[in-house]
């Protein structure tokens, strides 16, 4: 098993791994600490006393506070990518797979409110060659929605006059700020947001002939 990036440098080949079971406890904790306190206002001995373990063991899975954080980011940003990845591979054309994306990024920010608050307000606290050691050079979770865009103006479903990567900031510009409101158990349920705001985005971009076609 391929060990998390704050990890690797710090071990070498002939020691032994830490239990993962730890690791993802660790993990998780860390994530509630952060989104509680801020990276800057969090303290390793905070996580350490929260797992109820001394501050030193922690220097057997990390090397420092920011080696945690970019490990928690991580995690944040292959789930999701996973997720977006696996619901851009359905059945239909662009708009189609499109649509699913949305719905697929806006029902599991609803479902995921800390680690995407930890992900969106402590990203910038990274180095950028840390920043970009997680996103990709192609930012490879905004290339899913730019990528579906594109292919979307090459099948004549989505305008030829939208630039592909403005139409895909917007979309998840309005998208990633549903963590700031949506509230379980309120009023509207994560599968209605994504229906809806899918709905507004693709008609946003979409070609008269393309929203025909859906409508028909």
């Amino acid at each position: 098993m391929r060990q998390p990036a704050g990890r690797s440098a710090r071990r070498s080949g002939g020691e032994r791994k830490p239990r993962e079971e730890r690791w993802a406890e660790l993990i998780e904790v860390a994530t509630q600490v952060f989104y509680e306190k801020g990276y800057d206002g969090a303290s390793l001995q905070d996580i350490a006393d929260r797992l109820g373990m001394l501050k030193g063991s922690l220097y057997y899975y990390i090397q420092s506070k920011e080696d945690l954080l970019f490990d928690v980011i991580s995690a944040v940003h292959k789930t999701g990518l996973e997720v977006i990845r696996g619901k851009a591979d359905v059945p239909g054309g662009p708009l189609d797979k499109l649509e699913s994306v949305i719905l697929g990024h806006v029902e599991h920010t609803c479902r995921n409110l800390v680690p995407t608050a930890v992900f969106l307000h402590e990203l910038s606290a990274l180095p950028v060659e840390r920043r970009q050691e997680i996103l990709g050079t192609e930012h490879a979770y905004q290339g899913v929605f730019r990528d579906l865009v594109e292919q979307g103006q090459a099948a004549g479903e989505v305008r030829a006059d939208l630039d592909p990567r403005l139409a895909t900031l917007s979309i998840l510009g309005s998208t990633n700020w549903v963590y700031r409101w949506f509230r379980p158990g309120g009023t509207f349920t994560p599968e209605q947001i994504g229906s809806e705001m899918a709905e507004m985005a693709i008609r946003g971009i979409a070609t008269d002939a393309a929203l025909k076609a859906r409508n028909a």
